[in-house]
């Protein structure tokens, strides 16, 4: 297996999405270059429904990616926008009662992810701590709205 690349950024883009998605889809096609095979997505925002999309279209270009969905809760499958590989929802998030998923969600995809991609524009919220919590583990974050560098 290669290495994993997840996305965190803020629910709202505020009608960003145009200026942001094509810096997005660059990065993700240098990630693949450089040995990322699979893309750990989200549905809850919209920063991770566009990672999702673009990570869904990329997909046929490069059909050795894979782009799995990592579930909060079991019935979001019915409401997913793209054309994954799989979807998974780990054990510790099936157990977790349900106002504490998508953090303990956050968590389990950054302990398992090389790279992450973020769009962090303030500091608070759910997007802005699990950004720490990357920082934290020492990660590989490729920050959107600053500087689309590997660091």
């Amino acid at each position: 297996m290669g290495k994993i690349c997840s996305f965190f950024g803020h629910a709202n883009l505020e009608g960003k999405a145009s200026e942001i998605a094509p810096q997005l889809r660059q990065v993700m096609v240098d990630l693949i270059k450089n040995g990322v095979d699979t893309f750990y997505v989200g549905n809850h925002g919209e920063f991770d429904i566009l990672s999702s999309k673009i990570a869904c279209n990329l997909k046929t270009l490069y059909p050795e990616i894979q782009v799995i969905v990592v579930l909060c809760y079991p019935n979001e499958l019915q409401y997913l926008k793209c054309s994954f590989t799989d979807f998974l929802m780990p054990p510790e998030i099936v157990a977790a009662p349900k106002r504490a998923c998508i953090v303990k969600r956050n968590r389990w995809v950054v302990d398992h992810s090389d790279f992450i991609v973020s769009y962090i524009k303030y500091q608070i919220g759910g997007a802005y701590e699990i950004w720490q919590y990357a920082q934290k583990l020492k990660k590989k974050i490729v920050k959107l709205n600053t500087i689309a560098e590997i660091k």
